[in-house]
């Protein structure tokens, strides 16, 4: 009976010697750790913290595209389609390039939820001309400007001891015209410099608006004065329905509103 037998296992053996390669010391300085904790943070002026990446919403492309497609086209019928894919994203303008398409401007998708650190009821709210900035009247009398780009907290600031009810702008983006529950009327600039403080009414004040329709005729000087004394123009009890042919005959005037029905007409500027 035949056996096969292997070729035997080589001989093969690696001494384990117990030398090893000295180690390369690295010596650092005391303040070496907290160097590098210091470039990890970024200063904004008040304090050291470190960078925050805020979620920022910048509609300004989009106008920048509507500024240049608007040389060239001439009505909807020069407008190029645009398809729901990503790669149309650059083709979107404001709702006023589309008006042919409601459903441009209808505001779907959730972005930010912004409180006060004293948290408060807020019953006004209303962008600046310019649109960088977003001005809030709580209950607390205070102005919050917010960044219209991030959405962050810009500043903050006491403007009337009771609740503000109303906030507008003047057709001129010149002007500003708040009124809270006590009655008090003020103006302000467009850097919220306070110029002009009086009691319009006896009870809270619902709403505030300027009268658009203001004549050329008018004389500026004339005005600027009769702004500055907050003139009372007329009173009237309840809304009644010739109160348009009324507010036209009665030229530059800033109206508000009571609880109670009661319409004050004040001359501005």
């Amino acid at each position: 009976m035949a056996t096969e037998i292997g070729s035997p296992p080589r001989f093969f053996h690696m001494p384990r010697f117990q030398h090893q390669a000295p180690r390369q010391l690295f010596y650092k300085r005391p303040d070496f750790a907290q160097q590098q904790a210091m470039q990890q943070l970024t200063f904004d002026g008040k304090r050291m913290r470190k960078a925050v990446n805020r979620k920022t919403i910048d509609y300004n492309p989009s106008v920048i595209k509507y500024l240049e497609n608007r040389i060239w086209q001439r009505d909807q019928r020069d407008m190029r389609a645009i398809q729901p894919d990503a790669g149309y994203y650059n083709d979107l303008v404001p709702p006023i390039g589309m008006l042919n398409n409601p459903m441009n401007a209808v505001t779907t998708k959730f972005v930010r939820t912004s409180t006060n650190k004293v948290k408060c009821p807020v019953f006004v709210v209303r962008w600046t001309p310019e649109g960088r900035r977003l001005v809030t009247g709580a209950s607390s009398g205070e102005f919050t400007l917010w960044n219209g780009l991030t959405f962050n907290f810009e500043t903050i600031l006491q403007a009337h001891d009771s609740p503000v009810r109303a906030m507008t702008w003047s057709h001129n983006d010149m002007w500003m015209l708040t009124a809270d529950h006590g009655g008090y009327v003020k103006y302000w600039q467009s850097n919220m410099n306070n110029v002009k403080m009086f009691q319009a009414h006896k009870e809270a004040i619902r709403e505030a608006r300027f009268i658009h329709n203001i004549p050329f005729s008018v004389v500026p000087i004339v005005m600027v004065k009769l702004f500055s004394k907050c003139i009372l123009g007329a009173e009237m009890h309840g809304l009644c329905q010739f109160l348009g042919n009324f507010l036209q005959t009665i030229k530059y005037f800033s109206t508000t509103f009571l609880k109670t029905s009661l319409l004050l007409t004040f001359s501005v500027m």
